[in-house]
């Protein structure tokens, strides 16, 4: 199973993973999986391996990790050392980007009175994107250019795809791995006389 995010409740460390869709790299071996998995309470015991887990080699945290899936206790130590290889890495600033804001938090773009200088990047100020994204960095970057040089030319909006049914279905459409959804006969008349339905058949969904 791929897909969004399970975080644990009950973690002390508030432990979260999730497997993307594989594999994650090009050469990537087929026998292996990779599985990112991260924590926001970095600084608290874990409730296996009774360290912070930014005091935590990539062993340690692989066992605190198997712990919460369940993995027997006898197996947890053997399985962390001799069964995956778990690169740690700190993101100091990586929650900030969730944080409430009120458009005041971070500087604009180009601040009020400025000539000369801008802020780009996840941490300026911009209406047009939620941030954590690449095209966030690239429209706050377009913005300094065109205001400091006077460039009269908008910067892309931000592509509507979450109000477009048709990228709905074709995510659908990847997500199945593009195989077809199959129609149950009580429905297959009014799927092939709606507006819907040849929406599905002309994405290929059905």
């Amino acid at each position: 199973m791929t897909g969004g995010i399970v975080s644990v409740r009950d973690s002390s460390w508030l432990l979260s993973w999730t497997v993307n869709r594989q594999p994650h790299f090009k050469k990537q071996p087929a026998d292996q999986t990779v599985i990112w998995f991260y924590a926001l309470f970095t600084d608290r015991p874990g409730d296996y391996v009774k360290k912070p887990m930014r005091n935590c080699t990539g062993e340690e945290i692989t066992r605190e990790w198997l712990y919460h899936l369940g993995v027997p206790l006898p197996e947890i130590d053997q399985l962390a050392a001799e069964g995956a290889i778990t690169r740690p890495c700190m993101m100091p600033f990586i929650t900030a980007f969730f944080l409430p804001r009120n458009g005041t938090d971070r500087p604009k773009v180009v601040p009020d009175g400025v000539k000369n200088f801008a802020f780009i990047g996840q941490f300026a100020e911009s209406t047009r994107d939620c941030i954590f994204t690449t095209e966030y960095s690239v429209r706050t970057a377009m913005e300094a250019v065109y205001q400091i040089l006077n460039i009269e030319r908008g910067v892309p909006e931000v592509f509507g795809s979450i109000y477009d049914v048709r990228e709905l279905i074709k995510s659908t459409v990847f997500l199945r791995d593009r195989e077809k959804l199959p129609i149950p006969l009580f429905a297959k008349h009014w799927v092939e006389k709606t507006a819907i339905g040849r929406l599905l058949e002309e994405y290929g969904l059905i």
